[in-house]
């Protein structure tokens, strides 16, 4: 086994090797699902690091879950498709009435069905025919992919969004670079994933965020470089625990003195750095230039 190759976004060494048959053992015990056919005669499933962006993934890309996959994932796991996300609040409140949304993997069309009096125009993009099948929004589902609508309809749209998709891809690079292109000048990207960097996975064993279902992990640090590289502004880094500790109903009482208030806040701004990476999920947002 190679211990570099050529990732998405450049060069990757091997940092760990999986054995296939602990893999197919752990989707069983989860949810009794066989996934041994998507691996089939490999013995092993090895992880890499880019060393540009420090984003980890699996290979062989010939692992990723394909349709077939997902509508069975989905049978054994029944809520598979979620009505409500923890994201889905912090990218409606970016949205105005004169927004033009396109959201990639839309799954049903949940969020979509939560925006369509709240903007101009949007659709969705999904390649389960299923999901499409049972949508429940009035929005349009295309069968397509990003790269296709990019081709077709660049600068198309203000909001650009996919939600718990990004890991999934065996090449999120030529995905992220699709979505730029069907921003207009100074749309926004709305990226969401679970949080590679948080402690909760560092000490789960949860099979679903092993191929065929999760290909890809990434963090706080790797959307920054990844930003670099779309040459897209980073407006904002959310993370899911992050947000829910400082709301705005813990801002500093009335009373507190100047002193106080300034101490207090020093406290708050270095529980968001030991705290940035701890949250299960983040939603990244980016500014075309």
């Amino acid at each position: 086994m190679a211990t570099t190759i050529n990732g998405p976004f450049g060069e990757a060494r091997l940092v760990m090797s999986m054995s296939t048959r602990d893999v197919i053992r752990a989707y069983r015990d989860k949810c009794g699902a066989d996934v041994s056919k998507w691996f089939g005669q490999l013995t092993e499933i090895h992880m890499f690091e880019c060393q540009r962006t420090g984003y980890r993934f699996w290979r062989p890309s010939s692992v990723a879950g394909d349709e077939q996959f997902y509508r069975y994932l989905s049978e054994k796991w029944h809520d598979y498709y979620k009505e409500e996300r923890w994201e889905y609040p912090l990218v409606r409140e970016f949205l105005s009435s004169s927004d033009e949304l396109i959201e990639v993997g839309c799954g049903r069309g949940f969020f979509l069905k939560s925006i369509e009096n709240h903007v101009t125009f949007a659709v969705g993009v999904e390649l389960n025919t299923e999901a499409i099948a049972d949508k429940v929004t009035r929005c349009d589902i295309l069968n397509s992919t990003i790269e296709q609508i990019a081709d077709e309809k660049p600068e198309a749209f203000s909001i650009v969004c996919s939600f718990q998709v990004l890991e999934h891809l065996v090449d999120p690079w030529s995905f992220l670079r699709a979505c730029v292109k069907c921003l207009t000048p100074g749309g926004l990207l709305a990226i969401a994933t679970p949080n590679y960097a948080s402690s909760t996975f560092r000490k789960r064993r949860d099979p679903f965020d092993l191929p065929p279902h999760h290909m890809g992990h990434f963090s706080a640090s790797v959307y920054e470089r990844i930003a670099e590289m779309c040459q897209m502004i980073l407006e904002s880094i959310h993370v899911e625990s992050m947000t829910r500790q400082f709301s705005r109903s813990e801002e500093s009482p009335p009373l507190i003195s100047r002193a106080g208030s300034q101490l207090l806040g020093g406290f708050r701004n270095l529980a968001r750095v030991l705290s940035r990476d701890s949250g299960h999920n983040i939603l990244a947002i980016m500014r075309k230039r």
